[in-house]
C-alpha cells in the first residue's frame, strides 16, 4: 500500500475562510473590548451612579443653601442628597423641594425629622426650628428614583434663591 501526502487543495473544509470577513471579525474583537473597558473605566468613575464624576454640589446665588447630590442615579437605586442652610436669623428655617423633584423621588429616608413636612403646588416643604445661631443645618435625604431620563430640581431655604439641579436617571 503506497500511502499518499495530503495536500490543502486535496482538502475539504467545511466553511471556507474569506479574509475580508476574517479581518471584519478582528476589528470587531478588538474594537468591541476597547468600548467595554471604556464602560467599565466610566462607571468606576461614577458615570452610571456614584462617584468621582457624579459628585456635584450646587451652592445658591446668596450662599444661604448648598445641596451635595449625585449627577447621575440609576432606576430604583438609592441616591443620597445633602441640604444645608447657612446660619440664619429667621426662627424656623423652611425648606421648599420643587421642580420634578416630587414626581421622580421617592424619599426613603430623612434626618433629621422636620417639625412640619407637607405638600404645596406640587413642592415638598420640610419646616425646621433654627439651630444655635451661628450653626448651619444640614438635611441628609436618602431618594430612590421613580423614572428614567433627566430631572430638574429647584431647592430653596426661607424663600430664598432657589439652586436649580439636574440629575440624569439611567434605567
Amino acid at each position: 500500500m503506497e500511502k499518499k501526502n495530503s495536500t490543502d487543495a486535496e482538502r475539504t473544509w467545511p466553511v471556507e475562510d474569506n479574509p475580508f470577513w476574517l479581518h471584519v471579525e478582528m476589528q470587531v474583537q478588538k474594537w468591541g473590548a476597547i468600548a467595554l473597558i471604556a464602560i467599565v473605566i466610566a462607571g468606576l468613575c461614577g458615570l452610571f451612579s456614584q462617584g468621582l464624576l457624579s459628585k456635584k454640589t450646587a451652592i445658591s446665588a446668596d450662599q444661604r443653601l448648598t445641596v451635595e447630590y449625585d449627577r447621575f442615579g440609576r432606576l430604583q437605586s438609592d441616591l443620597d442628597m445633602q441640604i444645608t442652610a447657612n446660619a440664619t436669623a429667621d426662627n424656623r428655617i423652611t425648606f421648599t423641594l420643587g421642580g420634578d423633584f416630587m414626581h421622580d423621588f421617592e424619599i426613603r429616608t430623612l434626618q433629621p425629622q422636620p417639625l412640619k413636612m407637607y405638600s404645596r403646588s406640587g413642592e415638598l416643604v420640610l419646616e425646621y426650628a433654627r439651630p444655635a445661631a451661628d450653626k448651619p443645618l444640614t438635611v441628609w435625604l436618602g431618594l430612590t428614583p421613580l423614572g428614567i431620563g433627566n430631572s430638574t430640581q429647584r431647592i430653596s431655604v426661607n424663600n430664598a434663591t432657589p439652586v436649580t439641579l439636574t440629575q440624569f436617571i439611567w434605567p
